[in-house]
């Protein structure tokens, strides 16, 4: 039987968990509904785009969007070196780059990748969608499991590095696998009505 001090010094410890515990669900809802307040934006942005509402002479990235874009797992680092704060994208993979790899995506043809500046270029209701539901932890993912990236490269006798990668992966069959499958997918959610999400997006059928 335990004493009453050793209950007493428990006390502290279980309060302590509780709170953590607490403090964690607190902070879970909270950045549920920030990611539910921006994807609200987000929808409005797309909507007024499909609407012609904006100015057509100057569609950049909307503000929204580009909060959920930039927090797309993955999305921080460019998909090919993995240099921090990628301002260019490879819209065809749905990917973000940097300006040195957007220069060599540029090189492959817009029939393989279609480059475009996050920040300068003017972007189509399909093409935002096809950001916000590929993203760079998607694509890193779907390369890994085809060999297709510098740590799990398979494909011939010369090594995939961060200098040839843009050269050796966009290429193949799996790489058009990839793209268009990205935007038939990106076409369905166009056409299923106003964004809800990537998790809603999932559940579009086909």
């Amino acid at each position: 039987v335990r004493s009453c001090a050793q209950i007493n010094k428990q006390v502290p410890s279980l309060h302590l968990l509780c709170h953590h515990r607490v403090s964690k669900m607190t902070n879970d809802a909270s950045c549920e509904l920030a990611e539910f307040h921006q994807i609200e934006l987000a929808s409005s942005e797309l909507e007024k785009i499909r609407l012609g509402l904006d100015d057509i002479k100057n569609r950049s990235f909307p503000p929204a969007c580009l909060s959920l874009l930039k927090n797309l797992n993955g999305n921080l680092r460019c998909i090919d070196c993995h240099v921090d704060n990628p301002q260019w994208a490879t819209v065809t993979y749905g990917a973000l780059l940097c300006l040195k790899c957007s220069g060599k995506h540029r090189s492959l043809g817009v029939q393989v990748s279609c480059v475009k500046s996050v920040t300068m270029d003017n972007w189509n209701h399909l093409e935002l969608l096809a950001m916000l539901e590929g993203g760079n932890a998607q694509l890193k993912r779907f390369f890994d499991r085809h060999k297709l990236s510098t740590e799990y490269y398979e494909g011939g006798s010369e090594p995939i590095t961060r200098e040839n990668v843009t050269m050796l992966r966009y290429k193949t069959k799996a790489a058009l696998f990839y793209r268009e499958q990205l935007v038939q997918h990106a076409t369905r959610v166009l056409n299923s009505g106003d964004y809800r999400g990537r998790e809603a997006s999932r559940r579009i059928e086909n």
